[in-house]
């Protein structure tokens, strides 16, 4: 028979055996750490099985007060926001009134990407762009993935690069070349001058979401 074990008063914290979870967990404007606490399951069932999974601000040290039981199915709070807005645009000597509807992905409340395009095409691409972003070859569930993505050897077009930079709110990350003096313009682009403008650059700015990237490279 399984048995559930709670925390209580008289437990002796600095005894327990803590695993802590890199998973970036917020709530309100608290960050949590949570950390699985083996012999003590709290319940049984759902995602987590036997679930041993507890929680306490990161600021803190782990203690009676602070501990709670962690049961969500969602490490990382990932929402769409749609915020229309009508906005001001002069021309010469012209003014005028335009109307503009950004969908945004938000992870744990804070702006992650936003998309153009109306509410239909915006939510619905947004929905697809959070399932590629659980399943992305990055974690971007953890805590501080946009420092852990520093350094990470990446393919560009089938050319060696480094990540050297993430650009927050955009889901963009910065690359360079890596053992190599710039990237080349692809053979089919050659002569193409708003291609060579482009791309024929020490460093490229991409979308998480490119194809062009390869994620895999020791």
């Amino acid at each position: 028979m399984r048995e559930f074990r709670l925390i209580e008063k008289d437990t002796d914290i600095s005894k327990l055996k803590m695993q802590k979870m890199v998973w970036d967990v917020v709530m309100g404007n608290i960050p949590y750490q949570v950390v699985r606490i083996e012999g003590y399951v709290h319940t049984i069932g759902g995602k987590w099985g036997d679930n041993d999974y507890w929680a306490y601000p990161r600021n803190q040290q782990p203690s009676y007060e602070n501990l709670i039981e962690f049961e969500s199915e969602h490490p990382v709070r990932w929402g769409i926001k749609f915020e229309p807005i009508h906005y001001r645009k002069d021309k010469w000597d012209e003014s005028r009134i335009e109307y503009s509807a950004p969908v945004t992905i938000t992870r744990n409340g804070e702006d992650f990407y936003t998309l153009w395009g109306g509410l239909n095409y915006g939510i619905d691409k947004a929905r697809v762009l959070i399932s590629e972003i659980n399943e992305h070859p990055i974690n971007f569930n953890e805590i501080d993935y946009d420092k852990r993505i520093i350094g990470r050897k990446v393919w560009w077009r089938s050319q060696p690069a480094v990540i050297t930079g993430w650009c927050k709110r955009q889901a963009c990350v910065i690359l360079e070349p890596d053992g190599i003096e710039k990237f080349s313009v692809p053979a089919e682009y050659v002569g193409d001058p708003l291609f060579d403008d482009e791309e024929d650059k020490i460093s490229i700015k991409s979308e998480i979401f490119s194809k062009y990237i390869n994620w895999f490279r020791e």
